[in-house]
């Protein structure tokens, strides 16, 4: 069972970057030019960064697993200077939304001073999907006490996305995929994520209770979070492939990184490493950081610190 568990581990985030790197080529097309272009992306390849290049998902994922695995535990303070000195690299790809408060932090503001000008000057428009796509390290962390889940699943998200869709989805999202590190079967682990989290916004639950009866062209693929959190949730209750699963999501077009990626976080937890196409995997240069860090979080989640 311990070793079953570990290459959950594994396969979340290894599924989170490889996702990541599949839809980035197609990031922001619609359906149809998706498919004028490649037919059906099938395979990693040269987009807008070179094949096998991950974007901001990965990146501030992976923050927030070295985060928890330096410190043992979730720090919002020391994750959001995680973010800022990601920020100060210089990467390729910021969100919006994320980058007007990595730039407040960035003159000197702290990150929750920062997050309060941006929420006030732009709501009701900062509900993005810019936490949910990092946020799956809460969940093999702390996927043994579902309360931590759902708290550090809202709190990670307050570093720069407050708004309550945004940390609700981020906490929905995590319990899901904490109940099948656990093992459980997919009607399982929605049953109990609905029942836990049944004051969630009506909005998210109804997303929710919609998905098995979604056709693909009915799946919203837009930055907006509930149409990420829908995404990745249909991709997952549909397909029992890893395969499958990644290339009908990103041959939808949209958000395809974003949607690559927690789609492939929550279906590499589901069936495991191995699962993850090894053709894939082996273009994806962040796979054994990935490897890495999934596994020393299995050790901090297993010692029940």
């Amino acid at each position: 069972m311990q070793t079953e568990r570990l290459r959950r581990f594994q396969g979340c985030l290894v599924g989170l970057a490889v996702g990541d790197a599949l839809g980035m080529p197609v990031e922001g097309m619609p359906r149809y030019e998706v498919q004028q272009r490649y037919g059906v992306l099938r395979e990693i390849v040269d987009g807008w960064l070179p094949a096998g290049s991950t974007t901001d998902d990965t990146a501030q994922a992976l923050a927030l697993a070295e985060s928890l695995v330096q410190l043992g535990r979730f720090d919002a303070d020391d994750f959001a200077l995680k973010l800022l000195a990601w920020f100060r690299s210089h990467p390729p790809d910021v969100g919006i939304h994320t980058r007007r408060v990595l730039e407040l932090m960035d003159e000197g503001r702290h990150w929750r001073e920062a997050t309060e000008a941006v929420e006030a000057q732009h709501a009701p428009y900062t509900a993005g999907n810019g936490s949910l796509m990092r946020c799956a390290p809460i969940a093999l962390r702390y996927y043994r006490d579902i309360d931590a889940v759902i708290g550090y699943s809202h709190e990670q998200s307050r570093v720069t996305h407050p708004h309550p869709l945004a940390r609700a989805a981020c906490a929905f999202y995590n319990v899901v995929l904490a109940r099948v590190l656990r093992g459980d079967d997919k009607e399982a682990a929605i049953g109990y994520t609905m029942e836990v989290l049944s004051h969630s916004p009506a909005e998210l639950l109804e997303r929710v209770r919609a998905v098995p009866f979604k056709d693909a062209e009915e799946v919203g693929t837009s930055g907006f979070v509930l149409d990420t959190l829908e995404c990745a949730l249909w991709a997952w209750w549909h397909y029992e492939s890893f395969y499958d699963a990644l290339v009908a999501v990103v041959n939808l077009g949209g958000d395809a990184d974003t949607n690559g990626a927690v789609a492939g976080a929550l279906m590499g937890a589901y069936l495991g490493l191995e699962a993850v196409p090894g053709l894939w995997a082996s273009r994806v240069p962040d796979v054994p950081r990935c490897l890495e860090l999934a596994e020393r979080l299995f050790r901090l989640a297993e010692a029940g610190a």
